[in-house]
């Protein structure tokens, strides 16, 4: 149903071509520091009870931006009394990546809370590689039990992606890159957003089995680089679940 794409059939090229409203080369990245979940029911992979460094940058994250791109502003405040990362981008894109080595098999769920206080306006079409901004994204990249890469997105739609639909996008048909919208529209702006994903019944439905799949690379991503718009998200407890874990 989908396309399929592995990293030892498709080349550098392929890769370079994941992020392409951004521009710039691909570079490998440096994953050092991975976070392993301790075997709790919940394990907190994005923390914002206390701001991250980022000059120089904790061990274990890495501040992804791209050639010719101002990267988005990123703070630590409360929101609503909840401590929180707030992201902004002015015609701007970056990515803040946590480095982690997260068992599909033991956490297969990824929940975490959101807002959208200034949503993307724009008349060009979200479902287009011209209008492929958002205000909100998650980047996850999955080792397969083969060691192949497997790369998606989990994002805040604007205005024709709805929760629950794919986005496929197509790069000079090589492959097509998956999103799935967890949240959007302009009737959820505004106001916090508590999410719970099953990571593996999505890595299911895109490439079969998960079995033995890890969750290595999960990035904050808010761009606005191709419309020019603008646009302020805020990401709070970011976390891998067990199934036993509580359901929001």
């Amino acid at each position: 149903m989908f396309s399929h794409w592995r990293r030892r059939a498709i080349p550098l090229l392929a890769l370079t071509l994941v992020l392409p409203a951004c521009g710039g080369p691909f570079r490998v990245l440096p994953r050092t520091s991975p976070l392993v979940p301790d075997g709790s029911p919940s394990v907190a992979l994005m923390d914002f009870t206390r701001p991250i460094r980022l000059d120089p940058i904790e061990q274990g994250w890495y501040h992804r931006t791209f050639r010719g791109v101002e990267p988005m502003d990123i703070s630590f405040v409360a929101k609503d009394g909840r401590p929180a990362i707030r992201l902004a981008t002015h015609g701007t894109a970056s990515m803040l990546f946590r480095f982690v080595d997260v068992s599909l098999d033991v956490y297969p769920h990824l929940r975490w809370n959101w807002l959208i206080e200034q949503a993307i306006e724009t008349e060009a079409d979200e479902r287009t590689r011209d209008g492929d901004d958002h205000p909100a994204r998650f980047y996850l990249k999955f080792i397969d039990a083969n060691d192949d890469d497997r790369t998606m997105e989990v994002i805040w739609g604007n205005e024709y992606l709805e929760k629950g639909d794919w986005l496929h996008l197509s790069f000079f048909r090589l492959f097509s890159f998956p999103h799935y919208v967890a949240n959007g529209g302009e009737e959820n702006v505004g106001r916090w957003h508590r999410e719970r994903v099953d990571l593996s019944a999505l890595y299911r439905e895109l490439w079969g089995d998960p079995a033995g799949a890890r969750l290595v690379e999960l990035a904050l991503f808010c761009d606005t680089d191709q419309t020019g718009a603008s646009s302020i998200a805020y990401f709070s407890d970011v976390r891998a679940e067990r199934n036993e874990a509580s359901t929001p």
